[in-house]
């Protein structure tokens, strides 16, 4: 009985089906430029790691529950993989004709690497405020300082009116003769004002709670950018993301790892389509009683449609006579 195999996570199997590689094949080409993939696989284990990491420390900042912030940042970090996985599969390896120079910058590689760089852009945003997290507390401390100033500023001139109105008519009381009467109106418009400044301190409270609670997430990433070094990790995260698409696109389309995938991926096509023909045909022999109807091919080398037939030749009426009399 054979002894039954188990597929290792460290294996080199493992590594390099990270990044669509088909490995049995890879064994056929004799392990072809094997270090380049296998070089490919661990950034991109490194970018799942980082990408973790990167997502766990933004929701750190923004929720207050560990179990939470574990269960977003592996679903967000594995839906960031698994793009990024999804888009460095999807990279042409086709060899243009000779007229395109730059066989790498189609618009549709350019859009891939536009989005490469927009998920490692969104991600060392986080990763660039934890380096500069000592710095960033300090400025953050003065920026809610400032805010809360600002807002009790704001909140004074809010009932400021209405107070400078009531000690108006509390001074026009003053005045006038002392009385029980006038004594009690005087008493209302202390009581007015005391509420009136219960209600401004009770704001400034809660206002100074939410600021001084708050992690300004946003903030701390405007803040950073003001640091030389911010521009020089985002620029690394990026490296990072794009070195593994530079590794495997570096491998030529004609070496022996492509060659035997597009040899059986283009075996695999003509089968499907071969059996697509025939499905064809037995459909119209068995619905209509038709005979041998084939599928019309506009081109001469179907399915892949990349050369087109030539249109035949249209003869002018003379020649048409000509072959009438001839015949």
């Amino acid at each position: 009985m054979a002894k039954q195999r188990y597929v290792r996570f460290w294996s080199r199997r493992s590594i390099v089906s990270l990044i669509g590689i088909d490995y049995p094949i890879l064994e056929q080409s004799e392990h072809d430029n094997l270090p380049k993939f296998y070089f490919a696989g661990f950034l991109v284990l490194g970018i799942l790691a980082i990408s973790f990491c990167s997502v766990f420390y933004a929701f750190d900042l923004m929720f207050d529950m560990w179990h939470a912030e574990i269960l977003l940042s592996s679903f967000f970090s594995l839906m960031f993989f698994t793009i990024y996985i999804f888009l460095i599969q999807t990279f042409s390896k086709e060899v243009f004709p000779t007229t395109y120079r730059f066989k790498f910058f189609n618009l549709s590689n350019l859009s891939r690497i536009g989005f490469v760089f927009m998920i490692g852009f969104l991600l060392a945003q986080p990763i660039k405020i934890f380096l500069y997290r000592h710095h960033l507390d300090n400025d953050l401390q003065q920026y809610k300082t400032q805010l809360y100033q600002e807002f009790s500023k704001v909140n004074a001139n809010l009932y400021a009116t209405d107070i400078a109105k009531l000690l108006s008519e509390k001074n026009s009381y003053q005045l006038m003769a002392k009385s029980e009467t006038l004594n009690t109106e005087i008493s209302k418009i202390d009581a007015e004002v005391l509420k009136i400044n219960d209600q401004i301190n009770l704001a400034n409270f809660k206002a100074r709670e939410t600021i001084y609670n708050s992690n300004f997430f946003i903030k701390r990433i405007e803040i950073a950018n003001k640091y030389p070094g911010s521009f020089l990790i985002v620029t690394l995260v990026l490296v990072l993301f794009f070195t593994p698409i530079l590794l495997i696109y570096s491998i030529s389309g004609t070496s022996e790892y492509y060659k035997i995938k597009k040899a059986n991926d283009k075996i695999l096509v003509l089968s499907d389509y071969s059996v697509f023909k025939y499905k064809y045909t037995q459909m119209f022999e068995k619905k209509y009683g038709l005979m041998n109807v084939n599928f019309y091919e506009p081109f001469s080398d179907p399915p892949f449609n990349t050369k087109k037939k030539t249109q035949p030749e249209y003869l002018n009426q003379e020649t048409f006579f000509n072959d009438l009399i001839e015949l």
